[in-house]
């Protein structure tokens, strides 16, 4: 975990001078200085002058940048770590979304020139946005322009591995704030596909002997096409999209399918609920509810390991965990409750138990 620069600057001179069995009088003397200033700096009530800091590091056989523990950036296990810390901090209970989004400053603040950082952070004001619910307009506001500002970065530095995805999402967000000209010109932007060379790869690997690498790249690959298949049916799904109810539910069953095959989440159920209730099939959409309760509230269903591990984190999750936060599920309780068109199914014991179900689980 990433440490204040003050604590780990006292865990490094005292560590560096027991290396050298030195005790903290004979450092003091080498240095011109007390012996208490030596103790105040190794249990962090001070920091050393900045002009001492070269006496310091030589007389302890390092260089400054050793000691002051110096990280150029992070590695992508490292952000990945991170932004895992913030997410836990906005779910704890003596956390939230304003003590997730101080530690998330705090750390762009620490590697600003961090591109994966940037990227994921702009990610993690997505979930503080959910995680806030009912969030009131300046902080939502707050944590759209952060999450702009961000992706622009992200554009800025010119990296590869990440300047599609920003531009794609910054074109996604001023399409939903109705700026079609902006988004239009931010998609012009992104070069035309000019084929996947993962099997290309993925042979090199093999060629070299490395049967690892080429698994991990075969599975992360993989992983990254469904996630897009499932994006596809969720768009499939849209009204808009197929508005006959035969070909709408016939996505929601294609969607399951890829959900189920491959351990991904499937919440196909929310949407084939709304098409029972449209075609005024109470059952079907009672049943379809329950089955979405049962999901929303179990665990969030991992990646098939046998498919995708080692290349995708397949760890199953905590059983305290659930699949959607807490507020995403009162807010679902909130239109269940409040909106005239669900008025009919109150009259199903299916739909009646499973409701009380979620209302149980926020």
């Amino acid at each position: 975990m990433t440490q204040p620069l003050k604590t780990s600057l006292g865990a490094n001179i005292a560590a560096l001078r027991k290396a050298r069995g030195l005790t903290q009088e004979q450092l003091a003397a080498q240095l011109g200085v007390s012996a208490p200033a030596v103790s105040k700096w190794e249990t962090c009530s001070s920091c050393p002058d900045i002009t001492l800091l070269c006496p310091l590091a030589r007389a302890l056989g390092a260089s400054v940048d050793q000691l002051l523990a110096f990280e150029p950036t992070l590695s992508d296990r490292e952000v990945v770590a991170e932004v895992n810390r913030v997410m836990e901090t906005a779910l704890a209970p003596d956390g939230g979304a304003a003590a997730a989004e101080s530690q998330l400053q705090a750390l762009l603040h620490r590697y600003p020139g961090c591109t994966a950082l940037q990227f994921n952070a702009a990610a993690v004001y997505d979930s503080l946005t959910l995680f806030s619910a009912p969030l009131d307009e300046t902080a939502r506001t707050r944590y759209q322009q952060a999450k702009r500002a961000l992706l622009e970065e992200v554009r800025r530095s010119g990296g590869a591995a990440y300047w599609q995805s920003a531009t794609v999402q910054l074109a996604s967000m001023a399409a939903a704030e109705g700026d079609a000209a902006r988004a239009e010109a931010l998609l012009d932007q992104l070069p035309e596909t000019a084929g996947d060379p993962t099997a290309v790869r993925v042979q090199l690997c093999l060629q070299k002997g490395q049967p690892e690498e080429a698994l991990k790249l075969a599975q992360k690959t993989l992983y990254q096409s469904l996630v897009k298949v499932e994006g596809c049916m969720v768009n499939l799904m849209d009204a808009r999209l197929l508005p006959a109810p035969d070909r709408a539910r016939k996505a929601c069953r294609a969607y399951r399918a890829v959900a189920k095959t491959f351990g991904l989440p499937d919440m196909s159920d929310g949407m084939l609920m709304e098409y029972c209730l449209q075609a005024s099939d109470l059952d079907g959409a009672a049943a379809a509810f329950a089955r979405y309760v049962d999901v929303l509230t179990a665990p969030p269903a991992m990646p098939d390991p046998d498919l995708f591990s080692p290349g995708v984190d397949c760890t199953p999750a905590p059983q305290a965990l659930q699949a959607v936060p807490a507020p995403w599920r009162q807010l679902l309780v909130q239109s269940l409750t409040g909106e005239e068109k669900y008025r009919p199914l109150f009259a199903k014991p299916v739909f009646a138990a499973a409701l009380e179900k979620l209302k149980a689980s926020v």
